[in-house]
């Protein structure tokens, strides 16, 4: 199952993993405006039959809602390939201060998906839903505000992907602390040696065991 943001809201994209004899579950967003809106269209025209599946989380001060609608749909309804399955996802959240509401946000969400709509429960598709985000949180956020990746303009052949990667290591690696970014960076910058170790191992366990370069979350 490959769940693909909106980027990957093209054709050929999907056609791609249909090819490899795999299942998508993409976000759809303008940029594929057409698709974005025959599925609402569609979601409109069956609210008397669609699945659903909803969850509430409280904790860090907010208490978040999550609800999913889905329903089936052909190619020929939404003029893309392999999109069998039309999902629209809420998500409404409040920030509790003191026992009271001081800030609410409401998202909506659009998603298409390839495989026929009974395969999955409608509470499976909204934690694949959820899964996706926890990527997106975890590495992409982290790479786009703390790394500032977004603003680099690497031009050089191959420097870009280069630095991409090197950029994801680290994520991985910060994730895996309890200490702040700022404290790890400022470890790492005094005592390079550790990263030099780092090229030397076969696996972050390895180097995390042998050079304590952080508090893990699992210790």
């Amino acid at each position: 199952m490959f769940t693909l943001d909106a980027l990957h809201a093209v054709k050929d994209t999907f056609e791609s993993v249909v090819a490899r004899e795999g299942d998508f579950l993409v976000c759809v967003k303008d940029n594929a405006s057409n698709l974005k809106k025959r599925l609402s269209k569609h979601l409109d025209r069956r609210k008397k039959k669609l699945l659903r599946a909803e969850t509430v989380e409280k904790g860090h001060g907010r208490v978040e809602r999550r609800a999913l609608e889905m329903t089936s749909v052909l190619p020929w309804q939404t003029q893309w390939p392999h999109t069998h399955t039309a999902c629209r996802v809420t998500r409404e959240r409040r920030q509790i201060r003191r026992g009271e509401s001081v800030s609410n946000s409401f998202e909506e969400v659009l998603y298409v998906a390839s495989f026929p709509v009974d395969r999955h429960t409608p509470e499976k598709v909204l934690e694949f839903t959820r899964g996706h985000w926890g990527i997106e949180n975890c590495l992409h956020h982290r790479k786009d505000r703390s790394m500032d990746e977004d603003r680099n303009r690497a031009s050089a052949k191959n420097c870009g992907r280069t630095m991409c990667c090197l950029r994801s290591i680290s994520a991985l690696i910060f994730n895996r602390s309890t200490e702040s970014l700022s404290v790890i960076q400022r470890r790492l910058s005094k005592h390079t040696h550790l990263l030099i170790r780092l090229l030397s191992c076969e696996s972050l366990d390895e180097w995390e065991m042998s050079c304590k370069p952080y508090k893990r979350k699992h210790s």
